[in-house]
């Protein structure tokens, strides 16, 4: 009973103690202008209670939580005391009874504690005193690219000392150098290229957006488009018609282009309505082409061409049609006379009301004069319009001039099956002269070979197989053999095409036709390592030299080591590329000068959207050597482009030559490159 009663009170005096010692740290942490010996008596006196309490009773020793207890709290005495006695002292410089500091702590930053920073040095450590900030995000972002940019230097400066260190010098070593870069001066005429910045020292440090605004708007003016710059009389009377038009009753004997100028401007304002329309298609027009028919009723259109077709409408060109061109327009033209028809051309596209049935009757009624057939996303098309082609377009009709002379096809779903018939069922493709199947999963090489092979030899002018992911090297075969009159050559988005392909592709070879000499060709967008200089220089040369007896004759090979200036004199001037679109390769500077020596009176336009290796020498050199028939180039995606060719090629203050990609410019808002 005596032991407990003791224990108990013990307990009390002990509980007492404690809270005592906490008020006095209460006090302490109050007066923070106390002096300092004043701090250092108390906080004294405060250690002296508690040692005092812990030593008052044996017993409570045996106990583990009060233990802990008068731990902390020795701890927490200890700390307070001196950091209210010194506070300039750094915390990291106090030890405390327990392992963790974070336990009891106090923090006077957001986010912990103030740590020293240890740097390890060779094998062993420094520590810098400095507190670091405290761990916020912008903090932690500096000191990560602080770290990355010191890892690099360091990095760099290694190379540099290795290298140095087990290169051999010779006196002669900047001799041989010098050597050398004239000789690939030689060999790579665009490294003369200088910029006219340079050349006139017209440099100046104004801000990189206020010269790119100023670049803008003087291409603008010397196209003719800027706001400061007088509008033609053309562009002022179509604006003038447009904004009045619902006032125009007729338009008269106006030329076929002005229609289209003005419907473009119609739509660009959205005044192409049903009443538009009327005035568009009035009687007289040989030709009915409308950018855009949403609008348009099909009752609208079949009224219109009832009319226009019995007195000579020749052609309907239509796009976004779905609205206007069905069943009833098709019925519309297949009840009237044979000799009421005239059509030559057909273009639809977007004709989602349009079946297969019907495209196969308008077929049947218009074979007699229809020599044009262009589809474009119409999805009911299958293989009833194929069979209708390969029926009424064969060699069994005894008209001449009934033949099919351009058939184009893209997006269209047709199966394998039916494009096959359009080849193997009969002749009607002979004498074709423009082929495009463009994005229609079912083409393949074998679809390709057969309808090619239905064509006249000396027939195809122009193929187009762009976004067909199946064709593979064996179509360039094909087309090698049946395409000996080729102009145009367009497969954009083949990704399984290789670069010794393409090369053989272009190349003289015995018992085959010779390559063809293109006037345009896209390889954008193909697999960027496999269009590269070697298959540019061979298409440029083949599409340039005067004959076949030149190109094989010739002993100058193609490689990255010739001067492409030494091949001018077997070059003809009549002849070259003028489209040329190798977006997304591998092409370098090599292939400008190619360009620039192969094609100098011919090119039109070139694409070298996200090309990485051609440079502002490159291109440069290409605009000094070739005419002024250059209107545009494409640089999207060509980051490497400075103005050292954006403000100082040759052809900055002429006009007339329009850098596209230069500007990502928003209508009204900021412009980013």
């Amino acid at each position: 009973m005596e032991r407990s009663e003791r224990a108990v009170s013990d307990n009390d005096r002990e509980k007492n103690r404690d809270r005592e010692a906490r008020e006095i740290l209460s006090s302490k942490c109050c007066n923070g202008t106390m002096s300092s010996s004043s701090r250092r008596s108390r906080r004294t006196a405060a250690v002296d209670d508690i040692e005092a309490a812990s030593n008052d009773n044996d017993t409570s020793s045996s106990n583990p939580r009060l233990q802990a207890i008068r731990e902390r709290s020795r701890a927490v005495a200890e700390r307070e005391a001196s950091r209210l006695a010194r506070p300039e002292a750094s915390l990291a410089s106090h030890k405390l009874g327990h392992a963790s500091k974070s336990k009891s702590a106090v923090s006077s930053t957001p986010f912990g504690q103030l740590m020293k920073t240890t740097t390890k040095s060779g094998g062993g450590t420094t520590n810098n005193n400095e507190a670091q900030e405290w761990c916020g995000p912008f903090s932690v972002a500096r000191q990560m690219i602080a770290a990355r940019e010191d890892a690099r230097r360091l990095r760099l400066q290694q190379t540099e000392e290795g290298e140095n260190d087990n290169k051999e010098h010779h006196p002669l070593d900047q001799v041989m150098e010098e050597a050398r870069l004239e000789q690939q001066r030689k060999d790579n005429p665009s490294m003369n290229w200088i910029s006219r910045r340079h050349r006139t020292d017209a440099t100046n440090n104004s801000n990189y957006y206020v010269k790119r605004r100023k670049r803008f708007h003087k291409q603008k003016e010397l196209m003719g488009i800027g706001g400061n710059s007088v509008p033609s009389l053309f562009r002022l009377c179509i604006n003038y018609l447009v904004d009045n038009f619902e006032h125009v009753d007729s338009l008269g004997l106006v030329d076929h282009s002005i229609r289209v100028a003005l419907c473009e401007r119609l739509v660009a304002q959205g005044k192409m309505n049903g009443a538009a329309f009327d005035v568009l298609a009035e009687e007289g027009v040989e030709t009915l082409e409308l950018v855009d028919c949403a609008q348009v009723t099909q009752d609208q259109f079949c009224d219109a061409i009832k009319v226009l077709i019995p007195i000579g409408l020749r052609a309907i060109l239509l796009q976004h049609c779905g609205r206007c061109f069905g069943g009833q327009a098709v019925k519309t033209i297949v009840d009237m006379k044979s000799d009421d028809i005239q059509l030559f051309a057909l273009s639809l596209s977007g004709a989602y009301l349009l079946s297969d049935d019907d495209l196969a009757r308008l077929i049947g009624a218009t074979s007699h004069s229809l020599t044009s057939i262009d589809l474009t996303a119409c999805p009911l098309v299958g293989p009833q319009f194929c069979n209708a082609i390969g029926q009424h377009y064969a060699s069994s009709f005894d008209d001449v001039t009934h033949c099919l002379l351009e058939l184009s096809l893209e997006d269209i779903p047709l199966k394998k099956e039916a494009l096959l018939s359009l080849g193997a069922a009969s002749d009607a493709l002979r004498n074709l002269k423009s082929l495009k199947l463009k994005s229609i999963e079912s083409v393949d090489d074998e679809v390709v070979e057969i309808i090619l092979n239905s064509i006249d030899e000396a027939s195809l002018e122009g193929i187009d197989l762009s976004s067909n992911t199946q064709l593979t090297d064996e179509v360039l075969s094909s087309i090698r053999r049946r395409g000996t009159n080729l102009r145009s050559l367009q497969l954009s988005g083949l990704r399984n095409l290789s670069a010794i392909a393409l090369e053989a592709f272009f190349t003289p070879i015995d018992d085959m036709p010779s390559p063809p000499m293109l006037r345009k060709l896209d390889l954008s967008h193909c697999s960027r390592d496999e269009i590269n200089d070697a298959v540019v220089m061979l298409a440029a040369k083949a599409s340039s030299f005067r004959s076949l007896a030149d190109a094989v004759n010739s002993e100058i090979e193609i490689s990255s080591s010739v001067n492409p200036e030494n091949l001018v004199s077997e070059i003809t001037n009549s002849l070259g590329l003028v489209h040329v679109n190798v977006c997304g390769s591998s092409i370098s500077d090599k292939s400008m000068e190619m360009l620039s020596a192969t094609c100098k009176s011919s090119l039109e336009e070139l694409d070298i959207g996200f090309c990485a290796s051609v440079s502002d020498k490159g291109l440069g050199y290409l605009v000094s050597k070739v005419g002024r028939q250059l209107s545009k180039i494409h640089v999207w995606g060509c980051a490497q482009i400075t103005e050292d060719f954006l403000d100082g090629h040759d052809r900055l203050d002429e006009g007339g030559l329009e850098i596209v990609g230069v500007w990502m410019k928003k209508g009204g808002g900021r412009s980013l490159r």
